[in-house]
């Protein structure tokens, strides 16, 4: 009797202890459905609003060549001055011309610096308050024919910048490639060159660290950092101050010059690549048509390169720009660090733009020779970032210059090109095509409704070739939350 009273007597205890703990567990259910007061001191903050610097393009300077002194076989010289061509305007409806103001950089590793001068440094200043940057553009060129250097190389004028990418060049027999660097600020830039090659990343010792003082620019030779790579890639990344890099290749073939090129930078990695502007000859033409095997060095190619770790899958199309001629397709898989030439094989003599798509970011650009009675030249075609506006076109002196428009949207684009004197132009450039345009020499273009549009201007004589890349403009100062601790 007393053993089952004493199992009733547990048997409540356990009830009464369940239901305890139902209750409490449907008291904290409810708790985590009711909302609970809450209690947030916001971080004190500040909003700066930097002040709007002057709008900034770097001329890359004249065309060098080493070892015009014997005893100093790592010096280089300049071999002659360059012109340049410049303009701005205010942006928007009813833009007006602005000023400009040119200094000149030091330039201590050009030993002829003081007679054929150094880099120049277009300087737009910014109003204050001001919530758009002006419209900048700035080119140069220079056509030299010397005992080492012979050949057109024109380049834009271009914003420093912290991290760029050099898809150009080679230090093969008979090719020289000298990194220029310059710095328009104000602060000491610290600059680290990455080497890529054929073979993978180069171990370049004296690449890092090199010092480019304020409104100087120093010259490094690719070949004492990486010697005997025929498809080069170079990062420049600065801490500090901000530099504009250009890589400058000349040619000597046997004796005689072959060419030359002012190569600025790429765009940024990505997995799609537009290289409009990119010309090829009648007899690079039928250099395309050999073997795979046999190849011509003078065969136009797409250098590609895959800066991270894994491979790509690159679909390369060459699209004809003005109808004359079809173009051509293929697909490569390019290893990640592996600087890779892709032969443009079969396609004929024509304007194209080559277009990139890939399932990796990558960087690339195109290279073509230009054949001539006396000596040959060659061009190195940089992929071009898309204009977010109107934009203005330095047209550089040279030979038969043209502006090419490649439209890198879904829809058609019309544009208005206005020269700085006489009527402007309607044009209309249907969705994922391209058109090509004869400009003046030595002349300056507004082109309003730019929009979605990569745009190169592209240069074509007898031994003389040469094209870059235009730009948009880089973005203004926006204000800066600042957070106390």
């Amino acid at each position: 009797m007393a053993t089952k009273r004493r199992v009733a007597i547990i048997g409540v205890r356990v009830a009464a202890g369940l239901v305890g703990i139902a209750g409490v567990i449907v008291a904290v259910g409810g708790a985590a459905l009711v909302p609970w007061p809450s209690f947030a001191d916001a971080p004190p903050s500040t909003l700066v609003t930097p002040v709007a610097s002057d709008q900034v393009r770097v001329c890359p300077g004249p065309l060098l060549t080493l070892a015009e002194d014997s005893s100093q076989a790592e010096a280089a010289t300049s071999v002659g001055q360059f012109d340049t061509v410049y303009a701005a305007r205010t942006p928007g409806a009813g833009s007006s011309e602005l000023s400009v103001e040119r200094g000149e950089l030091v330039a201590p590793d050009n030993t002829a610096s003081d007679r054929d001068g150094g880099p120049l440094a277009l300087s737009v200043p910014v109003e204050t308050g001001a919530t758009e940057a002006p419209l900048v553009a700035g080119a140069q060129s220079q056509n030299v024919a010397s005992e080492t250097v012979g050949g057109l190389a024109v380049a834009a004028c271009t914003e420093a910048s912290s991290d760029s990418w050099l898809v150009s060049g080679s230090t093969d027999v008979g090719r020289t490639s000298l990194v220029l660097l310059s710095n328009p600020t104000t602060v000491v830039a610290s600059v680290n060159l990455t080497v890529y090659g054929e073979a993978g990343l180069v171990e370049a010792p004296g690449s890092t660290g090199i010092l480019v003082q304020p409104g100087a620019q120093r010259i490094v030779s690719l070949a004492g950092l990486a010697p005997n790579l025929r498809s080069p890639v170079v990062r420049v990344q600065a801490t500090g101050g901000q530099v504009a890099a250009a890589l400058q290749q000349s040619v000597v073939r046997g004796i005689q010059p072959g060419g030359v090129e002012l190569a600025g930078p790429t765009t940024v990695p990505s997995t799609t690549q537009i290289i409009p502007g990119v010309v090829v000859g009648q007899q690079q033409a039928a250099d395309t048509s050999v073997d795979a095997g046999a190849v011509s060095e003078d065969t136009p190619s797409v250098r590609i390169l895959v800066p991270g770790s894994t491979p790509a899958t690159v679909s390369v199309g060459v699209q004809s720009e003005d109808g004359s001629s079809t173009g051509t397709s293929l697909e490569v898989d390019i290893q990640a660090g592996v600087a890779t030439e892709v032969p443009l094989s079969g396609v004929g003599a024509g304007n194209y733009t080559v277009r990139l798509s890939a399932d990796q970011p990558v960087v690339a650009g195109v290279v073509t020779t230009t054949s001539g009675t006396i000596s040959p030249d060659f061009t190195w075609s940089s992929a071009a970032a898309t204009q977010d506006s109107d934009f203005l076109v330095a047209v550089a002196a040279g030979p038969s210059p043209t502006l090419h428009l490649a439209n890198a949207t879904g829809r058609e684009i019309a544009l208005t090109l206005t020269p700085e004197s006489g009527p402007a132009t309607e044009l209309s450039v249907s969705a994922g095509q391209s058109v090509v345009v004869p400009v003046e020499a030595s002349a300056r273009y507004l082109v309003e409704g730019g929009t979605g549009i990569a745009a190169t201007v592209g240069y074509s004589g007898d031994g003389q070739s040469s094209a870059y890349a235009l730009s948009p403009i880089g973005p203004m100062a926006t204000a800066i939350t600042v957070y106390s601790h």
